[in-house]
C-alpha cells in the first residue's frame, strides 16, 4: 500500500450568527489586528498565549461583551465590544499576552460578561465565560473560549443556563472548573476560528494519514495483493466493499473520493465520492465503512475486472483544504456474489 500527503489552504466555513464570515479576514490578518487591539506582539521564543474568543448566535437580546484579562492579578486589557443586532459581530476576537519577563508560570485569568438588552433588563448580565492558565514555555498557544447560548443565564422566572460560582464557569450548558492546564492549550494558528479541534483532528495533531480497507458493517485492513469479492447490488450494480481509516483530517465536511485503476492496462472507473461523517475509531483513528464501488461506475463493462488486479486509491479532502491519499493493490475476484 503507498500513501500521498498534501497540504492545502484552510478555507472558512460559515456561522450561524450575521458576522460569523469575520473569521477568513481574521485568518489572513490575525497577528497584527491583535498586536494593535491589546498592545502585545511576540516572536522567536517568547512564551505567548492567545486568547481566542468565539461565539454562536446569542440572540436579539444581546448588547455587548465586556473582555478582561489579567496576568498575575494585574489587569492586562480591559474591552467592550458592541453586538450590534443583525450587525458585523465582534467575533472572533483575539487578545494575545506574552509571559511577563519570560516567566511561563504566570497565571492568566480571562473573564467575558455578556450583557444583554431587555427582557433581562436593560444591561442585566446574562452569560459569563471564566478561565484560567498559564503559559507554555517558548511556544505561542490559544486559549480557546466558546460563548454557548446553553450558559445564557434564565431572566426573571424563565429557563436558562446554570448560574456558576467561580471559578466554576458555564460550558455547554454545565458548570465546569475554569482552569485549562497548558498541556490541553491548542498551538495557535492564524486560522484558529474556523480550525477547532474534533476526535479526528485533534488539538495537537500530526501529518494527515489515509489507510484503504474493506468491509461493509466495519473497517478492515487490506494487505498487498488480497482478493476482493464483488456482489450484485439491490439496483443491479456490481460493486465491492470499501472502508477507509483516517487522522488528523476533519470529521465532519470531509469528501472521501475512491478511484480505480487495472494496471497494466490503465483502464479506469469512473470516481465516486462521498460526504459522510467519520466515526471514532482506536489508536486516535477514524473511519468510514459500507462505501459502495461501482466496478460499472458510469455504464463501463464490469467483466473486464474480474479475476485481474486493480489499483484502488482513497482520498480524503476536508473543510480546511487537507488532503491525505492512499493507494490498495488488490485482486478482484473472478465471480459475482449473488449472480
Amino acid at each position: 500500500m503507498t500513501t500521498s500527503k498534501t497540504r492545502g489552504e484552510g478555507s472558512p466555513r460559515s456561522r450561524a450568527a450575521a458576522g460569523r464570515t469575520k473569521a477568513s479576514a481574521l485568518a489572513l490578518g490575525a497577528i497584527a489586528a491583535a498586536c494593535s487591539s491589546s498592545g502585545g506582539g511576540g516572536g522567536g521564543d517568547a512564551s505567548t498565549l492567545v486568547i481566542g474568543i468565539q461565539s454562536e448566535a446569542l440572540g436579539s437580546n444581546v448588547d455587548r461583551a465586556h473582555v478582561v484579562t489579567r496576568v498575575n492579578g494585574a489587569t492586562h486589557s480591559d474591552e467592550t465590544l458592541a453586538i450590534p443586532p443583525g450587525g458585523p459581530s465582534p467575533f472572533p476576537h483575539e487578545v494575545r499576552i506574552e509571559a511577563p519577563n519570560g516567566d511561563a508560570s504566570a497565571k492568566v485569568d480571562v473573564s467575558v460578561d455578556v450583557m444583554g438588552t431587555d427582557g433581562h433588563g436593560d444591561g442585566a448580565l446574562i452569560l459569563t465565560r471564566l478561565a484560567s492558565s498559564t503559559f507554555v514555555p517558548g511556544q505561542t498557544r490559544l486559549l480557546r473560549l466558546d460563548l454557548d447560548s446553553r450558559c445564557i443565564l434564565a431572566p426573571p422566572g424563565g429557563t436558562g443556563g446554570p448560574a456558576c460560582t467561580a471559578p466554576q464557569t458555564c460550558q455547554a450548558g454545565r458548570c465546569a472548573d475554569d482552569t485549562v492546564l497548558p498541556s490541553d492549550l491548542e498551538p495557535y494558528g492564524p486560522s484558529w476560528a474556523v480550525d477547532a479541534p474534533d476526535i479526528c483532528r485533534p488539538a495537537s495533531h500530526g501529518a494527515p494519514e489515509v489507510l484503504v480497507g474493506t468491509g461493509q458493517t466495519d473497517y478492515a485492513p487490506v494487505t498487498d495483493g488480497q482478493t476482493l469479492q464483488p456482489e450484485l447490488g439491490p439496483q443491479k450494480g456490481h460493486h465491492l466493499w470499501v472502508a477507509v481509516r483516517m487522522r488528523n483530517l476533519k470529521q465532519s465536511g470531509s469528501s472521501t473520493t475512491i478511484t480505480g485503476v487495472q494496471p497494466g492496462t490503465n483502464v479506469a472507473i469512473p470516481p465516486t465520492s462521498f460526504v459522510f461523517t467519520f466515526n471514532a475509531d482506536e489508536g486516535g483513528y477514524c473511519k468510514l465503512f459500507g462505501l459502495r464501488y461501482q466496478l460499472d461506475n458510469g455504464g463501463i463493462d464490469y467483466k473486464q475486472f474480474l479475476g485481474k488486479p486493480l489499483d484502488l486509491t482513497v482520498t480524503v479532502h476536508d473543510s480546511l483544504g487537507e488532503t491525505s491519499a492512499a493507494t490498495a493493490h488488490v485482486q478482484v475476484a473472478p465471480t459475482v456474489l449473488g449472480e
